[in-house]
């Protein structure tokens, strides 16, 4: 692993929502295929901006000035953009070229992470009223909170809620009677949720440790009715920007 910063900017303490934000962004993008060898799928341009800066706008607007990148395939020119932040904006990240998993890479990156974070994925645009995320962790036996939508967005639902818990995701989620949701991409995780990946291998994916907080009866969810885009096929990409552009996908 190698582990480099990129920093812009110093923010105040008392202008500052103290909350974490860690962003996923070091995948191969194979789903893209022929797009994804060319430019990092976070990078990747929509209304001449890369989809970077509409990840983080909805996340900034809400006084969330502390992110941490998790990167890997094509870093470099991610970290050139980190750079070019306006302040104030308060960006770390490291670099690990190891195919880890989305859940591996948060565990590579332990030792980067607050007590509690809140997770985004780098190719998931979701817009909510970030600000309150800090409360979406309600309850001290509560290990994450999973933000799940009832919003048609394209992605067949792959999550049961039952009484505000998880009970289901994935595979899981079809022996499950409780109501079905689509997992979002966002949630809230303690730090110490990691620990029960256990021994398992890299690489595992972050349904691996959901499956595991879920049978601790550890995973809460925070429902919502907005859809998400998702911009990891070739199709998903083209209709993004399509909408964001203003013609024909």
């Amino acid at each position: 692993m190698s582990a480099l910063s990129a920093q812009r900017g110093s923010v105040p303490a008392d202008a500052v929502n103290g909350l974490q934000v860690v962003i996923l962004a070091g995948g191969l993008g194979t789903r893209l295929g022929e797009l994804g060898t060319q430019r990092p799928k976070i990078l990747l341009p929509v209304a001449d901006r890369p989809f970077l800066d509409l990840l983080l706008a909805p996340l900034i607007e809400a006084g969330l000035h502390r992110f941490h990148f998790c990167l890997g395939h094509l870093a470099r020119p991610v970290l050139e953009h980190l750079c070019r932040l306006p302040a104030p904006v308060e960006v770390t990240s490291h670099v690990d070229t190891a195919q880890r998993g989305t859940a591996g890479a948060l565990r590579a990156a332990e030792r980067h992470l607050d007590e509690v974070f809140l997770l985004v994925l780098g190719d998931t645009l979701l817009d909510l009223p970030y600000a309150d995320a800090p409360h979406w962790l309600r309850h001290t036996r509560d290990e994450g909170v999973m933000v799940v939508t009832s919003a048609d967005t394209g992605v067949h639902p792959n999550t049961c809620v039952q009484d505000g818990r998880v009970t289901g995701y994935d595979e899981d989620a079809a022996a499950d009677t409780g109501t079905f949701w689509t997992d979002t991409g966002v949630c809230v995780l303690r730090r110490r949720a990691l620990r029960h990946l256990g021994t398992r291998q890299d690489p595992v994916d972050l349904g691996a440790l959901f499956r595991a907080l879920i049978r601790r009866r550890a995973l809460a969810a925070h429902l919502v009715d907005r859809p998400f885009t998702d911009i990891g096929t070739p199709d998903r990409y083209t209709r993004f920007r399509a909408v964001h552009e203003d013609r024909p996908p």
